[in-house]
């Protein structure tokens, strides 16, 4: 456990070392761009849990989920369905984000010119970590999900 708290520490020492490399406009880009990209995955995962939960408790209304005077029997699951999905949304969404700005040669130029010097930062080493952090999360988030789902019995 000691060495995982290490590596943590060492992780977000450099974080900040890395961030400070940033300095082209074209970074601007990247929040809306993965930002963007993480909801609308995020929102699209939902909709297919729902449409999963739909398929067993039939009479249930989107727009009754998560109404005033919910149970905690009925907001743990629907919680669940909801924010387990988004370490993997997150995941895919800047890997999205990450593509389309890597698809305006300009800003590919200005952040391969940022990542020189900073082992890990480049296109093809970010998109593996976040490919990584993708294996792991998507499916475990989903799986969550759509248990949470099949067993959410009541919307209140």
């Amino acid at each position: 456990m000691r060495n995982l708290a290490d590596r943590s520490a060492k992780y977000y020492a450099d974080a900040g070392h890395r961030a400070k490399r940033r300095k082209s406009p074209w970074n601007a880009i990247l929040l809306p761009l993965c930002g963007g990209s993480a909801i609308a995955i995020g929102y699209a995962l939902f909709r297919v849990v729902w449409l999963f939960h739909v398929a067993f408790y039939p009479n249930h209304q989107l727009r009754e989920f998560w109404q005033g005077g919910i149970s905690l029997r009925s907001f743990v699951p629907s919680f669940l369905m909801v924010f387990s999905l988004a370490p993997g949304s997150v995941a895919a969404g800047f890997m999205l984000g990450n593509l389309l700005a890597w698809l305006i040669p300009p800003a590919r130029h200005a952040f391969d010119g940022e990542a020189r010097g900073f082992p890990g930062t480049r296109f093809r080493a970010s998109m593996g970590g976040l490919f990584k952090m993708l294996v792991w999360t998507l499916p475990t988030g989903l799986a969550i999900a759509l248990a949470a789902a099949y067993f959410l019995k009541s919307l209140r």
